[in-house]
């Protein structure tokens, strides 16, 4: 199964997520039926939701975001590891979506583990992405739980910008409401987005007598 999102950038992690995938659809542990607790602020509508051969991914936009032109998205996905941890993962993706920014640079990776589960986390900045009035911002988290690897993703729509040859951006564009939501929603990532068993399932109610 292919997982190309129809959004040009969304493809770049998932058409990697689906070539590494080839083992078929199994009984999945505990963990892998974890649902992402959605960030504060205005409601999420999602607008893509595909499972099946292993792989499971979700897409949300901002209630009143439209899908072609939302400004900001959070993309969910879990899928076969196979040998990649997950900073060698994130470092796949920065790669991929360098190759369409001139103006291009990342974060420093935190790695980690919590609950038996090593993690990285990692915000990328991409000046302008093509020839399209815009770049991105896209702070992502990948976690690997055994064979699999769950990665979550916010990205926001700017206007271009400029990354200096020291590798610090310029938002010349940007508010210092939107800087204030991105450093937010890393903190989210790093402190909440963190997936592990399932609550205890409550116990069945008594008999009448």
């Amino acid at each position: 199964m292919n997982v190309i999102a129809t959004r040009l950038l969304a493809g770049t992690s998932a058409l990697f997520a689906g070539l590494l995938l080839a083992a078929g659809a199994r009984a999945d542990a505990p963990t892998l039926d974890w649902r992402l607790p959605l960030p504060p602020g205005p409601g999420w509508r999602i607008i893509d939701l595909r499972e099946g051969n292993g792989i499971r991914h979700e897409e949300y936009v901002p209630r009143g975001q439209g899908i072609d032109d939302y400004r900001d998205r959070l993309l969910v996905q879990r899928f076969v590891a196979q040998d990649l941890d997950p900073e060698a993962y994130l470092g796949h993706i920065a790669a991929g979506l360098a190759k369409h920014c001139p103006a291009f640079t990342t974060s420093g990776v935190v790695i980690g583990a919590r609950d038996g589960m090593a993690h990285a986390t990692r915000t990328a900045y991409c000046g302008r992405f093509d020839a399209r009035p815009y770049g991105y911002v896209i702070a992502q988290k990948a976690i690997r739980d055994g064979e699999h690897l769950f990665v979550v993703e916010r990205e926001w729509r700017l206007a271009p910008f400029d990354v200096g040859a020291d590798g610090m951006v310029n938002f010349d564009a940007a508010d210092e409401a939107q800087k204030r939501e991105i450093r937010l929603a890393v903190r989210w990532l790093t402190e909440q987005v963190n997936p592990g068993p399932p609550p205890p399932a409550p116990p069945p109610p008594r008999p009448r007598r």
